[in-house]
């Protein structure tokens, strides 16, 4: 249960950081709908960016945090449908026009053991842990305050105990608005 309050709030963690000692504009937040697709999956997210950057400069870092849905055809060929709570930290510039790398994780798989009970007690102590799912890409945009659209590409890592998806390489859209 604590792992899941802290996915929760993690991004929340950030946003008096990014305004201490004056170093840093008043922070920048963004509420944002995502959708990523690739040729079989889909993941659908919205959620909130806190920016920061140096009050003399346009380079700077995004927190981000997403709850969203997704569809994922197995290397099985089954199809997994799960919540993903995506947080993750975007490096770049950012202006009018603005680029980024970004790397981030899934938290509820943090918070969540993903076990079906099919095995009996014994059996535990040589167990795998979850691997958690990550993702790294990079994206580019237009920021038209208080608008922003952006595309972005991104490798993903999603598995289970279980099963491993047959497809780790994605394509997304992002619609924010900034407050």
């Amino acid at each position: 249960m604590k792992y899941l309050a802290l996915a929760l709030f993690s991004s929340l963690a950030f946003i008096p950081a990014t305004s201490f000692a004056g170093i840093y504009d008043s922070p920048n937040m963004n509420l944002f709908v995502k959708s990523e697709h690739n040729s079989t999956d889909s993941i659908t997210s919205a959620g909130i960016e806190v920016m920061a950057k140096n009050n003399y400069s346009n380079f700077g870092a995004a927190f981000t945090t997403a709850l969203g849905s997704a569809e994922v055809f197995t290397k099985k060929g089954d199809r997994e449908t799960f919540l993903t709570l995506d947080s993750g930290i975007k490096f770049g510039y950012f202006s009018d026009f603005f680029v980024y790398g970004e790397v981030g994780l899934d938290l509820i798989e943090l918070a969540v053991y993903d076990d079906r009970d099919d095995h009996d007690y014994s059996d535990r102590y040589d167990d795998d842990h979850n691997n958690i799912d990550g993702y790294v890409g990079v994206g580019m945009g237009v920021d038209s305050k208080p608008f922003r659209i952006e595309i972005y590409a991104r490798a993903r890592e999603i598995d289970s105990r279980y099963w491993e998806a047959q497809n780790h390489g994605y394509a997304g859209l992002q619609v924010s608005i900034s407050f």
